[in-house]
């Protein structure tokens, strides 16, 4: 499926809703989270800015994600989930200008997820819900199935 017309697929739209829906208040208890490990308590800072990170980050998650779900499933170059685990840098910097120290985290997730010294972002659809869980494991299918489905067109798989 072309999305030239600007038109997502129902598997796209219903992964885009989804996830525009639980970042607020996933990226709000990942925040609250590391700070009551950290230290106990969540700074006054952060109760202060948690409100207007979580909108930023909603914000930069329509913008990112729209953009990867409105190109065509042949040539998109990474996933949802990527765009998810990628959008905690606001969380970051507030983490950061309220003294929580980064969380260890093995040489894999330093490798894969640099940025990411707090350990905010997802691991999987369900870390944001059940709905995003249904939604990203119906899309994945739906891409999977195009994908083959195309190949299959081209004579690269046998039926």
């Amino acid at each position: 499926m072309s999305v030239s017309d600007g038109q997502l697929s129902e598997y796209s739209q219903r992964l885009f809703d989804a996830c525009v829906v639980a970042i607020p208040e996933w990226i709000t208890n990942r925040i609250q989270h590391v700070c009551l490990v950290s230290g106990g308590v969540i700074p006054e800072i952060v109760t202060t800015k948690v409100a207007a990170v979580a909108h930023a980050t909603q914000a930069q998650v329509q913008i990112d994600l729209m953009a990867l779900l409105s190109v065509d499933v042949d040539a998109q170059r990474t996933n949802p989930l990527q765009v998810l685990r990628g959008s905690t840098l606001m969380a970051t910097v507030l983490l950061i200008e309220a003294g929580i120290p980064p969380v260890r985290r093995d040489e894999f997730e330093v490798r894969s997820t640099p940025d990411d010294m707090f350990a905010l972002g997802p691991l999987t659809w369900r870390d944001l819900g059940d709905d995003v869980h249904d939604a990203g494991i119906q899309w994945g299918a739906w891409k999977a199935a195009m994908i083959i489905s195309r190949r299959r067109d081209e004579g690269k798989l046998s039926s």
